[in-house]
């Protein structure tokens, strides 16, 4: 006869106690995913935030917590057309005169940055519909990036053949949808560093 914990056969228990250890497991990675993504965006708010210091212009903000609905709004970036111009060249590799078609898109000399950080492996052409769908939805912003932040993660051709063909449909529109790869990031920290250094040798010239 199988033995009972309480009233409950033993088999019964057993299935139970791996139905709770399974739970306990997804738990776990959901809980795990939802902080990476914190911890990446925060990363990421911290080196735009120290960027915008050495700045003229730049406002950096963060309109929710993760995992809210927000629309892939994760940061915010405001700033002169210039200023923003030159961050956003940093951020995506591009030559700035072919941001220059942004100008017309500014409101009293401002540009607005919609910025949503991305720590996954994989950026998919379902991530860009996304992206676009989430660009669509932000009217107030003339650029809207993703900015990525696994040094290991792989945009796919497809990704990139929808990202290519909607560029140039938001590009009629004075507007501009993008990816920055990790190393994007490490440029605007190399490029913070170098504004501190010459607003610190401007102060001591003083």
């Amino acid at each position: 006869m199988s033995k009972r914990k309480g009233n409950q056969p033993a088999s019964e228990a057993a299935t139970d106690a791996n139905s709770l250890t399974e739970l306990a497991v997804v738990t776990l990675n959901i809980n795990s995913a939802g902080d990476s993504a914190r911890r990446a965006e925060h990363r990421c708010q911290s080196i735009l935030a120290t960027h915008a210091a050495n700045s003229n212009s730049l406002e950096v903000t963060r309109p929710t917590v993760t995992n809210c609905p927000d629309g892939g709004h994760d940061l915010g970036v405001t700033g002169e057309t210039e200023e923003v111009k030159e961050l956003v060249s940093t951020l995506t590799g591009r030559p700035l005169k072919d941001l220059n078609f942004l100008d017309k898109s500014a409101k009293d000399r401002k540009l607005k940055v919609r910025i949503d950080v991305k720590n996954g492996k994989t950026i998919s052409g379902d991530t860009i519909d996304k992206h676009t769908s989430d660009s669509i939805r932000s009217p107030d912003c003339q650029i809207n990036l993703l900015v990525l932040t696994n040094e290991n993660v792989k945009v796919t051709p497809e990704a990139k053949k929808r990202l290519k063909k909607q560029q140039e449909l938001f590009k009629a529109e004075g507007t501009l949808i993008d990816i920055a790869e990790p190393d994007g990031l490490k440029r605007v920290v190399s490029r913070s560093m170098a504004l501190a250094e010459s607003k610190d040798g401007e102060e001591e010239s003083l």
